[in-house]
């Protein structure tokens, strides 16, 4: 079943299940009795097995007790290294109780040296926040974390759709590169990244976020993935790659009102 497929059947469940939300804290409930968590593991991995991987393969790190709920920083970080006999392929972000649950499909190459995925999430309810990896030998491991904010998606929208700085991209990363050993870079899109239950939206507006982003060194693909509103306005991306010589970083990103944005870092000797 292809992404916009299973999008669709997500939002007619979370209308389904909207009258299991909750306002007030409560105790963290058990994991895997969470009735949106059973719907979607069935619609997006049927009977596979997903393994408990926080002891070997993955971590999820995020502060479970925040104010702001439309700006929830999360690291997933791999316990294993990224080999070509062994190595994370895809990610999945999932956010059980969110109008869309699957917040990003990521994608990763053996060549990143190590999978580790910084950003900022947006969460409408209470909910179980999943990181799920897929190994390249089709084995799926799980993270999760109960978060208790609410009400992030549904929250005024930042207003600068028209931003003449619309697109901008700035990246961070060490002044001195390591060659052939996995080296973190983090880049920021600006962009409004419109949640469609914002408060504030405009009826008959579309609301307009970005949906895509690819990253690539020289032109080959460091990291891909499928996102949607449930990223935080401004959306920010940290992660590893592993040069093995001179070359381009580039970025791509493209939203749903079918605007493309690029940018590029030279990674040159002085940096070597």
């Amino acid at each position: 079943m292809n992404l916009g497929k299973k999008i669709l059947i997500f939002l007619g469940m979370a209308m389904l299940c909207s009258q299991l939300a909750v306002a007030t804290p409560f105790p963290e409930p058990d994991h895997t009795s969470i009735p949106e968590w059973i719907m979607i593991k069935k619609l997006m991995f049927g009977e596979r097995e997903i393994k408990d991987g926080s002891n070997d393969v993955l971590a999820l790190y995020l502060n479970t007790k925040l104010d702001d709920s439309s700006t929830v920083p999360i690291m997933v970080n791999a316990l294993m290294e990224q080999t070509e006999e062994k190595f994370i392929k895809t990610l999945y972000l999932v956010i059980d109780r969110n109008p869309i649950p699957t917040a990003g499909v990521f994608r990763f190459k053996p060549e990143a040296g190590r999978v580790k995925l910084e950003t900022r999430l947006r969460f409408e309810k209470f909910s179980f926040i999943r990181a799920i990896v897929e190994t390249n030998s089709g084995d799926l491991y799980m993270d999760q974390r109960w978060v208790q904010v609410a009400g992030g998606c549904s929250a005024p929208s930042g207003k600068n759709a028209n931003d003449p700085l619309l697109g901008k991209m700035r990246f961070r990363m060490d002044d001195q590169i390591r060659l052939n050993e996995p080296n973190l870079v983090q880049f920021q899109i600006k962009h409004p990244n419109e949640s469609t239950l914002a408060s504030d939206l405009e009826p008959g507006y579309a609301a307009r976020f970005i949906d895509k982003v690819a990253v690539e060194y020289n032109g080959k693909t460091i990291m891909s993935g499928d996102i949607n509103f449930s990223l935080s306005d401004n959306p920010i991306f940290k992660f590893y790659f592993s040069p093995q010589s001179e070359g381009t970083l580039s970025v791509r990103a493209e939203d749903t009102h079918d605007t493309v944005f690029t940018d590029s870092l030279e990674i040159g000797a002085d940096r070597l």
